[in-house]
Order: structure tokens, then sequence, then C-alpha cells
């Protein structure tokens, strides 16, 4: 399904503009459609126009999709901060899936990338990066990062040098699962595990420069279910990529979510 919304915020300035935006609207749609219909006859191509808030209706039609596609050309580093991009929002307020391409060549790109912890957001990601690699032909590479330390200090505190010791093991196990799981899923990929000592995002985002595609977990916050977490907000603001962002299955941590082999994408 090809969606597109009106903003409503067009009817502030003037009712006539915003029944011209409508106009232009459906036209877009069309040449769309008609555009994916080139690509693939055999895919069956419906379209929606909306009005309202673009991403707040978009997270309500992703209720009854496998996945949810938006493309971006912003990118820029906010570490800490509230970001307004709206990509952001769809990603975290989204039932289903959320994939987020920017404007980048793709074809000297390989292998998808997936970033684990232990988090049940992490189960979902590897399932869904899994199935990818499968269906694309490419190698899975499941990343594990954690913190680094000064080293100085580290050399310098036993206590440091233990909680190192103990984060590094608990990846170390985490990876072996996520390798576990995935082998488990589909028996024939090539898989590759690393493990790397530095902060999560800056992780991510560096082995996705050359990656076919991304897939990173996000967990839910019940005090704000719809904002990503920082390690997903850091790596969408620093896209470099295209990237999905998978949020936890509604399923016990040892078990991996399922996902139909049909997809429906907006």
């Amino acid at each position: 399904m090809l969606a597109h919304v009106v903003d409503d915020e067009w009817g502030v300035v003037s009712y006539r503009l915003l029944d011209e935006v409508r106009i232009e609207a459906d036209a877009l749609v069309a040449a769309e459609a008609a555009f994916a219909r080139s690509i693939d006859p055999r895919v069956t191509v419906t379209t929606t126009l909306r009005e309202g808030n673009p991403m707040w209706e978009l997270i309500a039609l992703a209720e009854n999709a496998d996945l949810v596609v938006v493309g971006t050309h912003k990118t820029g580093f906010v570490r800490g901060r509230v970001f307004g991009s709206r990509s952001l929002q769809l990603a975290g307020g989204s039932p289903a899936p959320v994939a987020i391409i920017p404007e980048s060549p793709v074809r000297t790109r390989q292998g998808v990338i997936v970033g684990v912890n232990e988090s049940a957001a992490s189960l979902a990601a590897v399932a869904f990066a899994a199935d990818e690699a499968h269906h694309l032909g490419e190698e899975l590479i499941i990343v594990g990062a954690w913190a680094a330390q000064d080293p100085a200090e580290i050399e310098t505190s036993e206590v440091r040098r233990r909680q190192a010791t103990l984060v590094k093991s608990r990846i170390e196990s985490v990876l072996l699962d996520a390798r576990s799981q995935a082998q488990t899923a589909h028996g024939d990929l090539t898989i590759q595990a690393r493990q790397v000592n530095r902060s999560a995002a800056e992780t991510l985002v560096d082995a996705a420069a050359s990656a076919t595609l991304l897939v990173i977990g996000s967990s839910r916050r019940e005090a704000a279910p719809t904002i990503l977490g920082p390690v997903a907000h850091d790596v969408l603001i620093n896209l470099a990529a295209p990237t999905v962002v998978v949020h936890a299955a509604a399923a016990p941590r040892d078990t991996a979510p399922e996902r139909s082999t049909e997809r429906t994408a907006l």
C-alpha cells in the first residue's frame, strides 16, 4: 500500500490552499503508484490518501502492516537531545517495523548488520535481520558493543577491571545466543559475530557505512512509548544505510517472534 498524508496544518493558512494541496496529493499518489507497478507488475499496488498529522496517521495505518517504509534525506548529529524528525517519531510509535531509507547508493553495499544486547527487542531484531539476510542472500553480521572505558582507569582499578570483564562476558553470551537463534531460523546463513569495545551507536553507524541493511531493536518505555531509546535515536540521526527499527515482540524472552511470509508495506 502506498500512503500519503496531507498535513492538516495547511488548513490554518487557507482552506483554498488546502484544496490545492489535495489536488496535488492525488496526482502524486497516482504517479507513485504507476512507478511502483512499473518496477514489478506482479506486485499488487493499492493507495490511500489521508489528512491529519502525517506521523500519527502513518502510525495508525501501521496497525495492519508488516513493514512501514519511509525515505529521508536528513542526517546530522544531536546526542542526548530531542530531535524533531518525523522519521524518529514514526520509528518510535509504529507497532510494525519501520524501514528508513536514505538517499545513498546501494549497489556496492554488502551484508545485513544487526545490533544486539540483552533486551527483548534484540530478539525481534535478530529474527528480522536473519529473515532479510536469507531473503537477500547476504551475510548476517551480528554486532555487540560495550561502552569503552579509559584504559588507564581500568589498569588502576580492580573494580573497573572486573566490571569490564563481566560486561564483555555478557556480550559474548548475547552474541552466542543471537548466532544460535539465526542459525536455527535459517541453517544456510553465513554468520559473522563481532564484539566491539566502543559505544553502541558509533559502532553501528560505522559498521553500516558499507552494509546493505542495518537492523536495530528499540525497547518501548511505559512512560514514553513513542520515544526511541538513546542508541536507536543516535543511529537514526547519523543514518548511514537503509535501517530498520524493530520493537520487542509480545512474547517471552526465550521465544523468537514469528513473521508472516506475506508482506504489506506502507
